[in-house]
């Protein structure tokens, strides 16, 4: 009976770690960060438009200023790389947070090239980095909330691609696809990940992503 027992015991002790491993990796975490003025509607939307392309878990943050070292007085609007300086230098404020999405209203910008200097922007992301910012600035010129809500997913997910180290490519309709300054051509995107972004993603984090043919705006802008 004690063999019997013993032989139990080290069977149970040689399981222990083969059920360590089996466990799911931890779930990815992105944080909204509204910064000044922002849409507080659109939070919500953004949260659903991120967990339902990839499959994060998501959590708005306490509302922030807009850095005051991003200003840019000859165009009155921010400059875009300094606010995501300013989030990754506050580590106690993104803890638990293994992406932060910056939201904000106000206008932002970024050099493009020699030729543009202080280019309008929809959003900006560090290349496999923590962080990247949207604004709703230039997506809400002239149209629905509907519209805006569209765009703005893609263009958070399209940022998110970014920082998980994707860069522009693919073809048109793709997330990476390179809206090249317009809105126009985000508007022609899908909102989904073409076969090899998503194989990017699964492969970078070990994760399973949905499987998205489309894109329930249903889902993702009214929350049915």
């Amino acid at each position: 009976m004690r063999l019997a027992a013993l032989g139990v015991l080290i069977a149970m002790m040689g399981a222990a770690p083969a059920q360590a491993q089996a466990q799911a990796p931890a779930r990815f975490t992105v944080c909204l960060q509204p910064m000044g003025p922002h849409d507080r509607w659109l939070l919500p939307v953004l949260a659903r438009g991120i967990d339902h392309l990839f499959g994060f878990a998501t959590r708005t943050l306490p509302a922030r200023d807009l850095p005051a070292a991003a200003w840019y007085p000859p165009r009155q609007r921010w400059r875009a790389e300094k606010v995501l300086d300013a989030i990754l230098a506050d580590e106690a404020a993104r803890a638990g947070c293994d992406a932060v999405v910056g939201v904000t209203s106000d206008d932002i910008s970024t050099t493009r090239d020699d030729a543009h200097l202080d280019w309008g922007i929809l959003g900006l992301a560090y290349l496999d980095r923590q962080v990247c910012v949207v604004s709703s600035f230039r997506a809400r010129r002239g149209v629905a909330r509907r519209k805006v809500a569209i765009r703005m997913v893609k263009v958070a997910d399209h940022e998110l691609g970014h920082v998980l180290g994707m860069d522009h490519g693919g073809a048109p309709g793709c997330i990476m696809n390179d809206a090249r300054g317009s809105v126009k051509t985000v508007d022609r995107e899908t909102g989904v990940l073409c076969p090899d972004e998503r194989s990017h993603v699964e492969d970078k984090l070990g994760v399973a992503l949905p499987e998205r043919g489309a894109i329930d705006w249903g889902f993702v802008i009214d929350g049915r």
